[in-house]
C-alpha cells in the first residue's frame, strides 16, 4: 500500500491498543495441535475466543482455488476480502462473511452469535500459515463489530491480530518457503518459492512486531511489579499472623505460671490483654488483608489481556497494597510493644519451643 510508513504503523498500533488492548501470545501449539487434527471447527473457534468473539461457527468447505466471485452465490457485500492480496500457496482460502447485524464487540449478545466461515480442503498443508490468515480474517469481525473507522482496512486487521496476541504465528506463518528438486540427467536442479501473506512488508511487519512487544512488556512490568508486591504482602502477613500466635501463646502460658513477680505497670498492661475485644483489631486487619490478597490474586491469575482499564486497576490495587502496608506495620508495632512487656515473664526454653512449633506451622 502507497503512503504506509513506520509513523502510519505506529499510529494505527497506538489506536488500536488504546480501542481493544494488547494480549500475551495465543497459544500456538494448541491451535497447531487442532489443526493437525484436522478439527478445523474448534480451531476456529479457539481463534476467535483469542480475539474475544465468543461466536458460533457454521463451518463448510470449498474446493482449493476457490473464488468468491464465481457462480456459487457467496457476494456478499459483506463478505471479507480473502487470500491476503489475491495470492497464497496452494490457493489456501479462509473467507468470513460478516453479518449486517453483528452484535457490538463485549456485548453479551455476541455470544454464540452464528458466522458463516468457508476453507479450503488443503487449509491443513500448512498450520501457522493458515491461523495466522484465519486471525487476520476473524480481526475483520472485531473491528466491524466495534464499529471502528478503519474496519476496511487490512493494514489495521493484521495489526488487530497481531495486539490480540496472534503475533508470534504471524511471524512464523507469514511466508511458506516451498523446495522443488529435479534431476536432471547431468545434475540436480533446486527451485525455492517464497509465499509471502499479509498486508505489512516485512519490514513493516517486523517494526510493527517490535513496536507491540515493546508496549506488551510495559505492562508485563506493572504486573510484575503488583506479583512481587503481592508476595511480600503475603511474607508479612504469615509474619503477622505468627506474631499473634506467639503472643496468644505467651499470655495464655502467663496465666498458668503466675507465680512470679510482676512489675504494677505490666500488671496494668496484662490486664488490658485480657479485655474482650483487644484482639479485634488485630484479626480485624487479617481478615482484611487476606481477603484483598484473594482479589488480588485472582486478578493477577487472569491477567493476560492489557487495556487502560486493567492499568488503572493495577494502579488501584499497588495503592491498596501501600495502604495495607501502613496499617499492617503501624499495627505490628504496637503488638511487639504488648509482647515484648509478655516476654519479660516468659521463660527462654519456653519461647525457643514456641519458635521452633512456629517454623513447622503452616
Amino acid at each position: 500500500m502507497e503512503g504506509i510508513d513506520n509513523n502510519y504503523i505506529k499510529n494505527a498500533i497506538i489506536n488500536l491498543v488504546s480501542v481493544i488492548g494488547v494480549k500475551n501470545h495465543v497459544d500456538d501449539e494448541k491451535l497447531i495441535s487442532l489443526v493437525w487434527s484436522k478439527k478445523m471447527k474448534e480451531c476456529i473457534k479457539e481463534i476467535a475466543k483469542d480475539l474475544g468473539l465468543p461466536i458460533e461457527i457454521n463451518l463448510s468447505y470449498v474446493p482449493k482455488g476457490y473464488k468468491a466471485n464465481n457462480t456459487n452465490n457467496f457476494n456478499s457485500t459483506h463478505l471479507v476480502k480473502t487470500d491476503w492480496r489475491g495470492r497464497g500457496n496452494e490457493g489456501i482460502v479462509a473467507q468470513v462473511s460478516i453479518p449486517s447485524n453483528l452484535p457490538l464487540y463485549g456485548t453479551t449478545e455476541l455470544n454464540n452469535f452464528p458466522i458463516s466461515v468457508k476453507i479450503s480442503e488443503n487449509c491443513t498443508y500448512y498450520p501457522s500459515t493458515f491461523i495466522a490468515i484465519m486471525a487476520h480474517e476473524l480481526s475483520h469481525i472485531v473491528l466491524a463489530s466495534l464499529w471502528h473507522k478503519e474496519k476496511d482496512n487490512e493494514i489495521y486487521t493484521d495489526i488487530t491480530a497481531m495486539i490480540l496476541g496472534f503475533s508470534a504465528i504471524m511471524n512464523n506463518g507469514r511466508k511458506v518457503i516451498k523446495t522443488t528438486t529435479t534431476d536432471n540427467f547431468f545434475s540436480t536442479e533446486t527451485k525455492t518459492n517464497t509465499t509471502t501473506y499479509g498486508y505489512l512488508s516485512d519490514e513493516q511487519f517486523h517494526f510493527a512486531y517490535n513496536k507491540i512487544e515493546k508496549i506488551l512488556d510495559e505492562y508485563k512490568k506493572n504486573k510484575n511489579k503488583l506479583v512481587k508486591k503481592i508476595k511480600e504482602l503475603n511474607k508479612k502477613l504469615k509474619k503477622w499472623k505468627n506474631k499473634i500466635f506467639c503472643f496468644q501463646k505467651y499470655l495464655e502460658h502467663l496465666d498458668k505460671n503466675l507465680n512470679q513477680k510482676i512489675t504494677q505497670e505490666d500488671g496494668f498492661r496484662i490486664s488490658a490483654f485480657h479485655q474482650i475485644g483487644y484482639m479485634n483489631e488485630y484479626e480485624a486487619i487479617i481478615l482484611t488483608i487476606e481477603n484483598e490478597l484473594k482479589n488480588f490474586t485472582s486478578f493477577i491469575k487472569s491477567l493476560n489481556y492489557y487495556n487502560k482499564s486493567y492499568f488503572h486497576r493495577i494502579k488501584e490495587y499497588e495503592e491498596k497494597i501501600k495502604l495495607l502496608e501502613y496499617n499492617l506495620s503501624s499495627k505490628y508495632i504496637k503488638l511487639t510493644e504488648d509482647m515484648n512487656i509478655l516476654k519479660r515473664y516468659i521463660s527462654f526454653t519456653y519461647r525457643l519451643k514456641l519458635f521452633i512449633k512456629i517454623l513447622f506451622r503452616k
